[in-house]
């Protein structure tokens, strides 16, 4: 059995190994997507100080609307009074299915951006080739529903790439603790590349694990979704006309979504932006575990009445909910501060060291093997 998992690891990571690296290494550089953006869009992506209270919510959206008036909102990531990173608002042009971005001053109710699509700044760039490696929607290849999404499906299959290199290199080297800090840096290249891609590969391999597991996850969900969306060939839904009713007032929803959870937090309200769907309400109920994320709970209202709907109170689930709303913080590596970040984006490199020494160790076995017929 090993000899095998030898042989698959070593041939599957020489065939992987581009894209690979290339998802590891924008993974690494988007942990400090927030700090990045605060140096390369400073006029954009963050806010002066200030002791001024946030507009109301309907205030804000009224504005919106009058300095956008060819687009419809599609949802809205607001941050608390004092954060220092504008309001990020989605919005859909009229006429399209196509979403777009713009920076919102809460204090002011000014755009400080024009819509832009999702990868326009370089932090969205690179979200967009971690993502699908910018290989979704190609023109000029045949258009079916998978080579429209081909970019997600490359990046599912590496997504269990990765959790097959973790666990067989662990399977192959299982008794790893035993020569974990062990380099022999006194012996022929050979050897110090193996025990160089032996201890990278275990130090990395917690994080590489969780990472693969997560996003093997979001991938597939995501393609799951569109399947079932899209998947006979049902196109999205063009923006024609307004999909909720100006007279619902979005203070009062965001009010009711602190009564009906305790200590709610809300982080993020995505308007109807198809037919039938309801304003909701996502946010953070109150916790100790840093591993939930702040969109694990949600209330739903009515899109043309603002009736109260129903409410997903994250608190209220098992083990199985919460696990699942602790990937999105386990895969971004934002639940343990600065030094955490570090750790992630660290280990983002490790792939490229795993790469050099794999590749050469694969050269030289294969050589041997060469030899030896």
């Amino acid at each position: 059995m090993r000899k095998s998992l030898h042989k698959w690891h070593g041939w599957l990571g020489i065939i992987f190994m581009i894209p690979f690296l290339l998802i590891c290494l924008t993974g690494s550089i988007l942990v400090f997507k927030k700090e990045l953006d605060s140096v390369l869009l400073p006029e954009v992506a963050t806010l002066a100080p200030s002791d001024a209270p946030r507009l109301p919510f309907d205030t804000l959206k009224n504005r919106v609307n009058e300095q956008l008036p060819d687009y419809e909102i599609g949802s809205w990531e607001i941050f608390p009074a004092g954060h220092d990173e504008a309001d990020r608002v989605f919005v859909i042009k009229e006429g399209t299915d196509i979403w777009h971005k713009v920076h919102l001053n809460p204090y002011t109710g000014e755009l400080q951006s024009q819509p832009t699509e999702p990868s326009h700044y370089f932090t969205d760039w690179l979200v967009e080739l971690h993502y699908t490696l910018l290989l979704n929607d190609i023109e000029w290849l045949e258009f079916n529903f998978a080579t429209e999404h081909l970019g997600l499906l490359i990046g599912l299959t590496l997504g269990l790439f990765l959790l097959f290199m973790g666990v067989s290199g662990l399977i192959m080297y299982r008794r790893f603790w035993a020569r974990f800090f062990t380099l022999r840096w006194n012996q022929r290249m050979l050897v110090v590349f193996s025990d160089l891609h032996k201890m990278a590969g275990t130090f990395a391999s917690p994080v590489l694990l969780v990472l693969g597991i997560t996003g093997v996850y979001y991938n597939g969900l995501i393609f799951y979704e569109e399947w079932t969306e899209h998947g006979g060939g049902q196109a999205h839904h063009i923006m024609t006309e307004r999909l909720y009713s100006d007279q619902v007032n979005i203070d009062e929803l965001v009010a009711d979504s602190r009564e009906r959870i305790e200590d709610f937090k809300p982080t993020y309200l995505l308007f109807p932006f198809e037919p039938e769907l309801p304003f909701t309400v996502f946010g953070r109920a109150p916790t100790a575990n840093p591993l939930l994320s702040n969109y694990g709970s949600v209330s739903n209202y009515d899109a043309f009445s603002g009736d109260y709907l129903s409410t997903y109170n994250l608190n209220e689930q098992g083990v199985g909910m919460k696990t699942l709303d602790a990937f999105r913080r386990l895969h971004f590596g934002t639940w343990g501060g600065l030094a955490v970040k570090i750790w992630y984006s660290f280990v983002g490199v490790l792939p490229l060291l795993l790469a050099i020494t794999g590749t050469y160790i694969w050269w030289q076995r294969r050589n041997k093997r060469a030899r030896k017929r």
